[in-house]
């Protein structure tokens, strides 16, 4: 329900040479000149743009307390397990549109951003300076929206503003996390159009409930003062803390999985391994797919967790060096049920677990526990089975080399439809194709900045 800015996203990309190869676009002038360009910009809207621009409502006493409320907000960022923090600043934003104006509304965004991430937040003056004209334009822009849609200052009426504070609200979303997918993809080397569907596309409901709260702050400020605004902060720092909580849990989540993973370790180092390579190629294929964010999330745990019932199985039998006999595979084809079972304990993995059990189905019916109708098998399963093969046929095993990837490629889709889903094996061959199943070395991961 707020604006990012300044958190960590670690996303492990493809060796330093292929890296560097796409990224090589954004050279280190542009850091020199985006800072300048964002902080510059609203100093230009303010000079050059229309008359809707230039419209303004002051009270001295409302643009002090948003003043202070803005310093608080971005000084108590909440993190978020996917990368950005959440705040109200959003909000306020909102609210300040409505009651002083595209230029009072921006320039108290460019004065509060830069002085709580300076002396607050300790950000670097780039980086600073980058965020506060960033959104400073985007609330500018977004405010010159509603007034050229026929919205007016002071007392907004529902009849008559709703819809130009619908445009504004969007216009504002759209800048804003464009904006900010453009500065990650000049960083990353990455499309930006890319970093938009897997980071801002699933925050569009929690924005539209931001706009709500923002008119209604406004609503407030007219008609009960700022005793009124004062109250109406109340219920949103309740909030803040439920999401504060919110994101812990989810952290604690994602740090129960990893350590889920790593109990593999001590029975089978190679199984470890294994799991984490399953998982990002896992991953990289949701999100191929389209797969909406949280969805991409759960199969990550589910691939994290895919193996893990083999530590039911007797320990000779999981580090045995030749292929396993007819009894020994008989054994570890229970692991999926077992896995299951201990993932579904956790009430928010139960459909990983899910994932867990059924991520040795194939579409032949030859696959196990046996029975599985096709109803029955989450499209995640399918896509780790898929991701699940691949990496086996190209790791070297004890009694084997290594496929190459093309050729573990060409036995998928040999096997297409019989004990593969199509889908992910598609989907494995065009990220293949573009370089996108190229696995960063576990120590070189790259850690992005990221905005908002």
């Amino acid at each position: 329900m707020g604006r990012k800015l300044d958190a960590e996203l670690v996303m492990p990309l493809e060796p330093r040479q292929a890296a560097a190869k796409r990224a090589a676009w954004s050279p280190g002038l542009a850091w020199m000149l985006l800072p300048s360009f964002f902080a510059a910009l609203p100093v230009l809207l303010a000079i050059f743009g229309g008359p809707d621009v230039k419209q303004a409502r002051w009270d001295t006493w409302g643009v002090g307390v948003w003043f202070v409320l803005l310093i608080l907000a971005e000084a108590l960022p909440v993190p978020m397990l996917r990368g950005g923090t959440m705040t109200i600043a959003s909000i306020l934003d909102v609210g300040a549109i409505l009651l002083f104006g595209p230029w009072v509304a921006g320039a108290l965004d460019l004065v509060t951003t830069f002085a709580a991430q300076m002396l607050i937040l300790r950000q670097r003056p780039g980086e600073a300076t980058l965020n506060a004209g960033l959104y400073a334009s985007t609330t500018i822009l977004a405010g010159s929206a509603y007034l050229a849609a026929g919205g007016s200052l002071g007392a907004p009426d529902l009849a008559r503003d709703l819809l130009p504070v619908l445009i504004a609200g969007s216009f504002y979303f759209m800048l804003n996390t464009g904006a900010v997918s453009l500065v990650m993809g000049t960083r990353t080397g990455e499309d930006p159009g890319r970093i938009w569907r897997h980071q801002f596309r699933d925050g569009i409901p929690q924005h539209a409930i931001a706009i709500g709260f923002g008119l209604l702050f406004a609503q407030v400020r007219v008609a009960a003062g700022i005793p009124g605004v004062l109250l109406l902060v109340l219920p949103l720092l309740s909030a803040r803390y439920a999401l504060q909580l919110y994101a812990d849990l989810k952290g604690d989540l994602a740090s129960f999985v990893r350590a889920l993973s790593v109990v593999l370790d001590a029975v089978d180092p190679y199984t470890h391994e294994h799991s984490v390579r399953v998982a990002e190629y896992s991953v990289r294929v949701a999100r191929h797919l389209g797969l909406p964010e949280e969805e991409v999330e759960t199969i990550h745990y589910a691939a994290l967790c895919h193996d893990i019932g083999k530590i039911a199985q007797r320990p000779e039998v999981i580090r045995k060096p030749e292929a396993l006999d007819q009894e020994e595979r008989r054994l570890m084809m229970r692991h999926p049920d077992a896995g299951a079972r201990i993932v579904g304990q956790i009430r928010a993995l139960r459909s990983a677990a899910a994932m867990v059990r059924t991520h040795h189905w194939r579409p032949d019916g030859r696959g196990y526990p046996a029975g599985l109708g096709d109803s029955e098998v989450p499209l995640g399963a399918r896509i780790i089975h898929a991701c699940d093969a691949f990496d086996a046929m190209t790791s070297d095993r004890p009694y084997r080399k290594g496929f190459q990837a093309k050729r573990a490629l060409d036995e998928l889709r040999l096997h297409s439809g019989s004990q593969f889903d199509p889908r992910p094996v598609q989907a494995l061959s065009e990220l293949h194709e573009s370089g996108g199943l190229e696995l960063a070395p576990r120590d070189s991961e790259l850690v992005v900045e990221f905005i908002r």
